[in-house]
């Protein structure tokens, strides 16, 4: 796996581009102060670094030098999911902080995330997330950036059914 920083994405003009970097666990404290908006699912920041979940790492969403969101890469994903494969990367916990949504952020992280986990996991085939069925905007977002729905549900989760989506690598 690389700890480079992918070249940045193009933002609109005045907005900065976007880069995506691994977090070190000893810096997770840079993503501490991100927050979420009232009905939103991916749980605060300061609730995110608390996760130690085997296997899974950290990744910074940077406009600049400036942390603006973040997100989980879960290689063990299919052993916790039985939906998922073995060549199956999870992406959890995708967060763009509540100052910065709405200015393209997420889109262009996710223009981003094909290229950023095949240079960390070459021998994945997909990127699988979970998103919940009360978060239609996000779901929309993650289409538009080349997941699919093939309409399978997770009702696992605790909060609430989320509809499974994959993206190729």
């Amino acid at each position: 796996m690389r700890d480079a920083p992918v070249p940045a994405a193009a933002a609109p003009p005045g907005q900065g581009a976007i880069t995506l970097a691994p977090c070190p666990p000893a810096r997770l404290d840079r993503l501490a102060a991100l927050r979420q908006l009232p009905g939103q699912y991916a749980g605060d920041g300061a609730e995110m670094i608390l996760d130690d979940t085997p296997g899974i790492s950290f990744h910074e969403i940077r406009r600049g030098n400036r942390v603006v969101g973040c997100f989980k890469l879960d290689p063990l994903f299919h052993q916790r999911h039985d939906f998922a494969r073995a060549d199956s990367i999870g992406l959890r916990g995708v967060l763009v902080d509540a100052a910065a949504q709405g200015s393209g952020i997420g889109r262009l992280a996710l223009a981003q995330l094909r290229g950023y986990v095949r240079a960390r996991f070459p021998r994945a085939r997909e990127v699988v997330l979970t998103v919940n069925h009360l978060n239609p905007g996000a779901r929309a977002l993650y289409l538009a950036s080349g997941f699919r729905d093939e309409g399978e549900d997770f009702l696992g989760g605790t909060r609430g059914p989320q509809h499974i989506m994959r993206l190729s690598l």
